[in-house]
């Protein structure tokens, strides 16, 4: 039997919005130890709420010196091109840098992949899930009573858009697996081929529904089928 390690944020962790309770879930419906089951692998699931690529290379690090693995699933970005909202809310006037900048992002990417490679363990990326600008906005200033109108006013005078921005994150980890020729999981493009993927997100912006986790096993499962046959 093969080992698996799952490293990511709060959507590789299987976390949905629940809007009766106003508080992310972990629900059953992501089922990516089922998937590893049925192929043979033992999965252990290390993902966290809010973890960027910075915070969870000092954890992997930590976590390889108890245990190893056959292949480690990586899927970092949604909260590394994320803002402090509150300093945005209060200030729209300064400038304000994302939790992790693109080069930080791309370089800490680089050591990981190294680190993992050294110690004989297959790395895998996966891409982002496209965040709904305009609903995760709202949400944000909803449940942390922010100003919308200083958030709209500071993010029109940004060069891009908040998906645009974003997206360049998800550009990176494609080019990172290609570049280092490591295999990817490009949930992002599952997504972006259904017709409707606004309906595959939740009622927050940036979590998948029961539907959109459900377009992420299937990607993980056809990923695990093509690696056994390969």
């Amino acid at each position: 039997m093969g080992s698996l390690n799952v490293f990511g944020d709060s959507v590789l962790r299987g976390a949905g919005y629940d809007s009766t309770s106003g508080r992310l879930i972990v629900n059953d419906r992501f089922g990516l130890g089922d998937v590893a089951a049925r192929a043979g692998f033992s999965i252990r699931n290390f993902s966290k709420f809010g973890c960027t690529i910075t915070k969870a290379w000092d954890y992997i690090q930590r976590m390889f010196q108890k245990i190893d693995c056959d292949m480690v699933l990586m899927n970092f970005g949604g909260n590394d091109c994320d803002y402090n909202w509150k300093a945005v809310s209060k200030r729209p006037g300064d400038s304000h840098a994302p939790n992790t900048s693109i080069e930080d992002f791309r370089s800490t990417y680089d050591r990981m992949l190294d680190y993992i490679k050294e110690r004989r363990s297959l790395p895998v990326l996966a891409t982002l899930v496209p965040v709904q600008e305009d609903v995760y906005l709202d949400h944000v200033c909803r449940t942390q009573n922010l100003d919308r109108e200083s958030i709209r006013r500071w993010r029109d005078g940004l060069e891009t858009d908040l998906a645009s921005h974003q997206k360049k994150y998800s550009d990176a980890v494609v080019e990172i697996a290609r570049s280092r020729e490591v295999p990817l999981l490009d949930i992002r493009s599952a997504f972006e081929s259904e017709k409707d993927p606004k309906s595959l997100m939740g009622p927050d912006g940036i979590h998948p529904n029961a539907r959109g986790q459900k377009v992420i096993n299937g990607c993980f499962e056809s990923f695990i089928s093509g690696y056994l046959a390969f």
